[in-house]
């Protein structure tokens, strides 16, 4: 039996979701969230037969010193580990590591960089034996299986002689409910929690793909432009399996865009509502794929906060970053939610090419026309393999072949009409002037009903306010 032990290094809290490679310890309002894709691969290298550890170290406080003991006592035949972009030189840290215990551990790391730079990375990291491609869970189970290496599709290899050599890419999953449920038996459940009750709270990948191609984004990249549903059979029994088996009422249902077929969606929340689970849940939305029909049915199933990516207050911007929507569009989005009961949370992007303090007091504007319960602002990444960052390095702003450390929190890269450190400080500039607002302060005093709430809110708050007080607002 084959020996796996699947990591997160301690290289600081992301969330390593591929399209989503966020570190949240500077964010406003983004939760840790379970690794969902190493419990995947965890799932799949268990059901070829495989005995697997799981260890999520920065969650868990552990350190370098901590994954040393445990490659020493577990001693596994493989490594899986999780990277993103940004903290993959210091993340392969963890290949090194093993490699100098036992040569012979089989080090492989799964993320979208690879999906572009992957003979790049093998060729920069000799102690990583292989880089995988696509979606994991059919590559784990035949890696697992002890299946010829130049046989795996998904996956780029080192083989005996050196020589790096990348096999045809795997086509998606077609059947999503062929795939095992995630490994959460190997994860420590209670420490992924909802921010604003303290209660657990774990991750559903519902469906996978989206049909839009915003100039930014990897999730065409990395689940296609085909929207490949679950069955709500299986849906529902994994989540019966949370509530069951791990007493998880809390629910963020993952996918690239959650809303793309209305008639799905709300015939999952009326079997929802049939069994009578008592659950919770959030979700991500497009502002062009909901109405009141839908809203009504979410709400009924226990949707209790939907984000969407509203990114620009500015037409221009957003024609630009080709996202195909109209900005009307997500005042309506919002009304509608509102009237719903379901809060709603909006994400805008700062560090575009195009940005400037004109589009920013614009983008502050429409905000404020918004009135979101929540507001995150990202710093827009150019991640390898995007059209963003073709215009990035075609504008100047990059060098052909850089890859930025800072990333969503910090920066990644100047603008044509601002300085990196400009931009930090129109983030925070926005979000002081956005909530601290006393009609936004009191409406959100008036929403807690529940001393949790209350304790949690006051808390976040509190260093919230002590951040957003920290800078002169000029």
């Amino acid at each position: 039996m084959k020996r796996v032990l699947l990591i997160v290094p301690p290289t600081g809290k992301y969330i390593r979701e591929d399209r989503c490679q966020t570190p949240i310890e500077k964010l406003k309002t983004v939760a840790l969230r379970p690794p969902i894709d190493l419990m995947y691969s965890a799932a799949a290298f268990e059901q070829a037969g495989c005995s697997c550890r799981l260890i999520d170290l920065p969650a868990e406080g552990k350190s370098w010193d901590d994954l040393r003991s445990e490659l020493r006592e577990f001693n596994p035949d493989i490594l899986a580990i999780s990277i993103t972009t940004p903290s993959l030189e210091q993340d392969v840290r963890a290949a090194e590591m093993a490699k100098e215990i036992n040569p012979a551990i089989f080090a492989i790391a799964k993320g979208a960089h690879f999906n572009t730079l992957d003979l790049d990375a093998m060729e920069r990291y000799s102690a990583l034996d292989a880089v995988l491609q696509g979606e994991y869970e059919i590559t784990c189970y035949e890696i697992g299986k002890g299946r010829p290496l130049e046989s795996i599709a998904g996956m780029t290899w080192r083989d005996t002689d050196g020589k790096i050599r990348r096999n045809p890419p795997r086509p998606f999953c077609e059947d999503l409910d062929s795939l095992p449920f995630p490994a959460r038996h190997l994860v420590r459940n209670e420490i992924y929690i909802r921010p604003d009750t303290g209660e657990p709270q774990t991750t559903i990948v519902t469906n996978r793909g989206c049909p839009f191609s915003c100039i930014f984004c990897l999730a065409n990249q990395v689940a296609g432009r085909k929207n490949r549903v679950r069955s709500h059979e299986n849906i529902l029994a994994e989540m019966e399996e949370c509530v069951s088996r791990y007493n998880i009422r809390n629910f963020l249902f993952r996918s690239d865009l959650f809303t793309a077929n209305k008639t799905w969606v709300i015939e999952l929340c009326d079997k929802i509502v049939a069994r009578k689970m008592k659950i919770s849940w959030a979700c991500n939305s497009r502002v062009d794929t909901i109405d009141a029909d839908i809203l009504a049915a979410m709400k009924r199933a226990g949707c209790w906060l939907i984000a969407f990516g509203v990114e620009s207050g500015e037409q221009e911007i957003l024609d630009k970053m080709n996202k195909k929507l109209k900005k009307e569009e997500a005042l309506n989005a919002l009304k509608l939610t509102r009237r719903a009961g379901i809060r709603s949370s909006i994400y805008f992007l700062f560090g575009l090419p195009w940005d400037s303090p004109d589009v920013f007091e614009t983008d502050l504007a429409f905000a404020k026309k918004l009135d979101p319960d929540f507001i995150e602002i990202f710093y827009v990444y150019p991640f390898p393999g995007t059209r963003l960052y073709e215009i990035a390095v075609q504008e100047g702003l990059l060098k052909d072949g850089e890859i930025p450390l800072a990333a969503y929190d910090s920066p990644a890269m100047p603008t044509l009409h601002l300085k990196k450190e400009e931009l930090a400080q129109w983030r925070r500039r926005f979000l002081r002037r956005f909530y601290l607002r006393p009609a936004y302060i009191l409406r959100t005093l008036s929403q807690l009903d529940s001393f949790s709430k209350v304790w949690n809110y006051t808390r976040y708050g509190f260093r919230q306010l002590m951040d957003l007080l920290s800078i002169n607002d000029k």
